[in-house]
C-alpha cells in the first residue's frame, strides 16, 4: 500500500500486530538468552573475563552489522520487496542456530555457533524494524510503535513466566521455543503484510551508504536528526547506567538483597510495558519530540530523586514512573528519527538509530563503572540524571524544526 500526505489512512492494526510477532520473537530470544547464556558459558569456563567479552558480541553486532544492513535493505529491488527476503531467510537461520546454543558440548563448538548467531539475527533486526514505517504514515508511526513495544515486552514475560518454567523442564526447550517461532513467524509476516509496490521493482535512484548517511547527519545545517541521534544516544547512556548498576548500588548503598532490586526493577518493565500503547497515542496529540521531552525531563529529576532517598521503600513506589518516562522517550525515538528522511533512505537511518544506541550501550558500563569507582558509589544516579537532562537539552534545541506542522 502507498500512501500520499492528501490520503491519510487509519493505521491498520491487523499487519501491525503481525509485524510485532517479529519484534514478539526478538524480545524472546534475547530475555532467555541474556538470561541462560551465562550459566552455558559458565559450564565451560569460569572466567568472568571471557564470559562478559562473549556476551557483548550482540551490542559489537548491533554497532556495525545492524547499519550495514540497513542501507542493504535500501538498496534491495526484489519481487516481494526490500525488507522481506532479509526476514525470510535470515530469521529462520537465526532460530536455528539459536535452538543449537544449548546444545553444544564444548566451549570452541559453543562460541563458534554463538558469533553464527550474532552475526545472522543482526542480518534482519534492522530490514525488521525498517518494515513499520514502509508500511504506515508518519502521524500514526508513535502508534504503531507503541504496539510493536508491548508485543516485545510480552515476548520478555512469555520467558520469563513460561519459558523458566520449560528451563526446569530441559534447559533447551525456551531455545526451542523461540527458534520454531522464527521459522513460522516469517512466514505469517509474508502472508500478511505486502510492501509498498513503489519499492518492488523500481530502479535504484541513489545507493544508500551508512557512511555517506552518518556524515551528512553530522554536516547538515538543519541540526534536529543529529541533535535527536546525541539526545537518544545520552538517555539511553543515563538509564543504561541504572540498569546495569542498580543492584549493586542498593546493596552497597543502602544494602538491599539484590532479589529484592532486581524484583523491583520488574515495577519498571511491567510500567513501561502498559504505557507503551498510551506513548505512541500522546504523541499522535503534542508531537513525538515534546513527548519525548516530557519523558526526558521527568526522568532526569526521578533519577535526582532515588540519590537522595535512602528509604528504599520510596524507591519502590517511584520506580513505575521510570518505566513511564522511559515509555514516552523510547516509544517515539525511533518514528522522530525516521520522520527526518525519506521513504527510500529509512533502512539507512534506522542504521544510525541501532549505531547510537548500541554505542550508548557499549561505553555506559566502564564509564559509569568509573564514576562510581572514583567519584563515589551514590553518585550513579547523579551522573545518570546529567546525562537525561542533557538529552533533554539536544531535544530543547530542536525547537520545532524536528516535527511537522500537522504533528506538533
Amino acid at each position: 500500500m502507498v500512501f500520499d500526505e492528501n490520503n491519510q489512512l487509519p493505521l491498520n492494526y491487523f499487519k501491525i500486530f503481525n509485524l510485532g510477532l517479529g519484534f514478539m520473537v526478538v524480545s524472546m530470544i534475547w530475555a532467555a538468552y541474556n538470561a541462560y547464556m551465562p550459566i552455558f558459558l559458565g559450564n565451560f569456563t569460569k572466567s568472568n573475563t571471557l564470559i562478559g567479552f562473549v556476551m557483548s558480541w550482540d551490542n559489537i553486532a548491533n554497532l556495525f552489522i545492524l547499519p550495514v544492513f540497513g542501507a542493504l535493505s535500501d538498496n534491495t529491488r526484489t519481487s516481494i520487496g526490500r525488507r522481506m527476503p532479509y526476514i525470510l531467510i535470515g530469521m529462520p537461520v537465526a532460530g536455528i542456530l539459536y535452538a543449537m546454543l544449548p546444545l553444544q558440548t564444548k566451549l570452541w563448538a559453543l562460541l563458534i555457533v554463538d558469533l553464527m548467531f550474532n552475526i545472522v539475527v543482526a542480518s534482519y533486526r534492522t530490514p525488521l524494524v525498517a518494515l513499520m514505517p514502509d508500511i504506515v504514515e508518519e502521524q500514526h508511526r508513535s502508534k504503531a510503535n507503541g504496539v510493536i513495544n508491548f508485543m516485545g515486552g510480552l515476548g520478555a514475560l512469555i520467558i520469563f513466566f513460561i519459558g523458566s518454567q520449560l528451563y526446569k523442564l530441559n534447559k533447551a526447550y525456551p531455545f526451542f521455543l523461540s527458534g520454531i517461532l522464527s521459522i513460522i513467524v516469517p512466514v505469517i509476516l509474508f502472508l500478511t503484510i505486502k510492501e509498498p509496490k513503489s519499492f518492488v521493482i523500481e530502479e535504484r535512484k541513489e545507493k544508500q551508504s551508512i557512511i555517506k548517511a552518518l556524515i551528512t547527519v553530522v554536516r547538515d545545517e538543519d541540526r534536529a536528526p543529529f541533535y535527536t541521534l546525541l539526545s537518544i544516544f545520552m538517555m539511553i547512556a543515563g538509564f543504561a547506567a541504572v540498569e546495569t548498576f542498580f543492584t549493586r548500588y542498593c546493596k552497597i548503598a543502602l544494602g538491599i538483597d539484590e532479589s529484592v532490586s532486581s524484583f523491583t526493577m520488574g515495577f519498571y518493565a511491567l510500567a513501561f510495558l502498559i504505557f507503551a500503547l498510551p506513548a505512541g497515542f500522546i504523541a499522535s496529540k503534542i508531537g513525538k519530540r515534546k513527548t519525548m521531552m516530557i519523558g526526558a525531563f521527568g526522568q532526569a529529576i526521578l533519577f535526582l530523586i532515588f540519590m537522595v532517598i535512602k528509604d528504599f521503600r520510596i524507591i519502590q513506589i517511584l520506580m513505575p514512573f521510570a518505566g513511564i518516562f522511559n515509555a514516552l522517550f523510547t516509544i517515539n525515538s525511533y518514528p522522530l528519527v525516521v520522520s527526518y528522511t525519506s521513504s527510500e533512505k529509512i533502512g539507512t537511518y534506522t542504521g544510525l538509530y541501532y549505531f547510537f544506541s548500541s554505542l550508548a550501550a557499549i561505553v555506559t558500563p566502564s564509564t559509569f563503572g568509573a564514576i562510581m569507582d572514583y567519584i563515589g558509589v551514590n553518585k550513579l544516579f547523579l551522573g545518570a540524571s546529567i546525562s537525561v537532562f542533557i538529552s533533554f537539552v539536544f531535544l530543547w534545541l530542536i525547537g520545532k524544526r524536528g516535527e511537522k506542522p500537522e504533528i506538533l
